[in-house]
């Protein structure tokens, strides 16, 4: 390996573990609706500031042998764990990218740095979610709003190979449903449209300190016939609203796809303001920004469906929004085909485990985000495995698609 390779990697193993020193403070404290801005790093058990020669990624913590230097109580290992798996998980996606090249056409760093910092961004979220998930039941949507925002701002900034093309019927859908989804929102915050049982079923269950903790471990159990009969809850009527809440989204995408086609004119305009060659200076962001909202849209489409589809079929809730919004991250940063393929291979490593739960501790519930997130992770990884052994299939989609 070239002595300058072996730099790099050092340098991203070390701004790594400096990500994952501020993804301990997302772990704890975004479950606890605790700032995490202020206060700063502290002890959790005596309070007291932490300085900074003892918040030192990798090191500290054996500095001070696992323990507080001012009270002495014990911190948890989770925090160097989840230090070196980050930089382990970042630094070898860096290797995967530009050392192995395990993708195709990934370039320099310096032509595609955008889109490494989009993809970091995104497994460290997927990171924080499924810590999350396992311990509360709970996944944070935030974290998965950020990665997609930073996906769609990096596809918008410097398009890259990565992302798979879509039609301009499909770059207008998009736009329309985002848009849709935007009046759905406003609808919901005024009170016209009523969110469905997801919002008032699952609450952090506290800790026997009064907080939610690691103790809440059942935060978001999946609601029972039985519970939901109890409140009065009908699982099919619920998902309902969701579907409601949907509707200006689909009425919107199936208005502009229709104009596109059936509008001449419409559609003439909409492709020329899409092509490269008549504006080189506008046309190539917004079919990358197109590009990420699309994979957006149909990442969480993938979840969301079958979540309808699970739910009217059984009356009783199936997945969880939580679950859609990790799959529409994906996609916001790596384009339809990726959360299309990890929607698929995630069953198979779900149902290992759950086989382990049911048989070990006769558990018939696992949160199911942290399969999601390492399917994701798999798929971008040997996205060219994947798509060389589906090649057929995953470009008869393209071609439908436009791309």
């Amino acid at each position: 390996m070239h002595l300058v390779a072996v730099f790099w990697l050092i340098v991203v193993f070390a701004f790594s573990a400096c990500v994952g020193s501020f993804l301990n403070v997302l772990i704890h404290r975004l479950p606890r609706g605790e700032s995490i801005v202020f206060p700063s790093s502290h002890c959790p058990s005596c309070g007291r500031a932490i300085r900074w020669y003892d918040n030192i990624p990798l090191v500290s913590w054996f500095v001070l042998r696992g323990r507080c230097r001012y009270c002495k109580r014990a911190i948890s290992p989770r925090y160097i764990i989840i230090e070196a798996g980050t930089a382990a998980i970042l630094t070898g996606l860096y290797a995967c990218y530009y050392v192995l090249d395990l993708r195709d056409g990934v370039g320099a760093f310096r032509e595609s740095w955008p889109m490494f910092i989009a993809h970091a961004a995104l497994l460290s979220g997927l990171l924080v979610c499924s810590v999350i998930d396992m311990d509360m039941w709970i996944i944070p949507l935030e974290v998965m709003w950020v990665c997609s925002l930073i996906g769609i701002a990096s596809a918008a900034f410097r398009p890259h190979p990565f992302m798979p093309a879509v039609s301009a019927e499909a770059v207008a859908a998009g736009f329309a449903a985002v848009v849709g989804l935007a009046v759905a929102v406003i609808l919901s915050k005024t009170g016209l449209i009523q969110p469905s049982f997801l919002d008032i079923s699952y609450a952090p269950k506290p800790a026997a300190d009064g907080r939610a903790g690691a103790g809440a471990d059942k935060a978001k159990e999946p609601v029972s016939v039985a519970s939901t009969a109890q409140h009065g809850v009908n699982p099919r009527k619920e998902v309902l609203r969701e579907l409601l809440f949907l509707s200006p989204a689909i009425v919107l995408a199936v208005a502009a796809g229709v104009i596109l086609r059936y509008v001449p004119a419409a559609g003439a305009a909409w492709r020329n303001l899409l092509d490269s060659k008549a504006h080189p200076a506008l046309a190539p962001h917004l079919v990358g920004c197109g590009s990420a909202v699309f994979g957006y849209l149909i990442g969480g489409l993938w979840v969301w469906g079958m979540r309808i589809l699970g739910t009217l079929s059984f009356n009783k809730e199936a997945m969880g929004l939580g679950d859609v919004h990790i799959l529409a991250g994906v996609g916001a940063v790596t384009g339809w085909v990726v959360p299309s393929l990890a929607f698929f291979v995630a069953p198979f490593f779900g149902l290992l485990w759950a086989l382990y739960l049911y048989l070990a501790r006769n558990q018939r519930e696992l949160p199911y985000g942290p399969w999601l997130a390492l399917a994701s992770v798999v798929v971008l990884i040997f996205h060219d495995a994947f798509t060389g052994l589906l090649g057929p299939y995953v470009r008869s989609v393209a071609l439908l698609l436009g791309g």
